[in-house]
Order: structure tokens, then C-alpha cells, then sequence
């Protein structure tokens, strides 16, 4: 998982440091530094889901899926930020968000068939998604 982060971080070069501090922002996207709080409880809740997933393996087709789809979204995840930072496009910021969250949320709907304490962990980070949508729809308005 630090791999991936280190390696999305590549992908992003200045996009966030000069890019993204150039652009029109709506009245209602948080401060940076709420971005990055995010980001560092995003990296603990997948480790917690992974951890979970990984221990309790054997034998379900669920907790299969449960695995390939916290996967995904940690390569969903890297793949945005390389989209909407690396290539500098707010519009590939916010259309990439659309099948990211459905990788999302179809984790959450089989963790909450097979592990309610992970699904109750990801829940906050559903309901983010849907600002995320929001926020990122905002910047490609004011920025067209």
C-alpha cells in the first residue's frame, strides 16, 4: 500500500503544489490541508479493511471479491489523483470519480454482507465520495 502511494505521488508532479493552486475553486471545497487529513485517514481505513479481509480469506467467494475490490480502489484511488493531477484535467478529475465510486460502492455492499465493522469503516468515506463528486464537478464548471 505505500508502494502505491509513493508511486501515485510520482504521478502527480506539480499538479498539486502549482496546478491545482492556480485553479478557481468553488466557495465550498475544503482547505488542502483537509485533503490531506483525509488522505492519511483514507490510507488507515484501507490498511484496517485489507488487514481484515486478508485474515478472514479462506473459503468465501465474497471475501474474494471483498479483497479484489479493496485492491481496486487502491489503484481507483492512485489512478485519480494521476488523472486529475498528473494530466492537470479537471474533467478526467471529475468523470473518473463515476466508475471509481462504483468500485466503491460495491465494496461496500459486500463488506456489509461479510464484515459490518469494515463496511462501518468505509461508510464515511462513501458519503466523501459524493462531496468528491460535487467538489470536482465545481472545479471543472470554473475552470472550463
Amino acid at each position: 500500500m505505500v508502494t502505491l502511494a509513493i508511486l501515485g505521488n510520482a504521478f502527480v508532479g506539480d499538479g498539486l503544489t502549482v496546478w491545482y493552486a492556480e485553479l478557481d475553486k468553488p466557495w465550498y471545497i475544503v482547505p488542502l490541508w483537509f485533503f490531506i487529513i483525509v488522505g492519511i485517514l483514507y490510507y488507515m481505513m484501507v490498511s484496517v479493511i485489507l488487514y481484515r479481509q486478508i485474515s478472514n480469506i479462506a473459503g468465501s467467494m465474497l471475501r474474494k471479491a471483498a479483497l479484489i475490490l479493496t485492491l481496486s480502489m487502491l489503484v481507483g484511488n492512485e489512478l485519480w489523483n494521476y488523472l486529475f493531477f498528473g494530466l492537470k484535467s479537471t474533467f478526467l478529475g471529475f468523470i473518473s470519480l463515476i466508475p471509481f465510486i462504483m468500485i466503491v460502492g460495491l465494496l461496500a455492499f459486500t463488506l456489509k454482507k461479510i464484515d459490518v465493522y469494515s463496511f462501518r469503516i468505509l461508510l464515511p468515506y462513501v458519503l466523501w465520495l459524493v462531496y468528491d463528486l460535487i467538489w470536482t464537478f465545481g472545479l471543472y464548471m470554473q475552470n472550463l
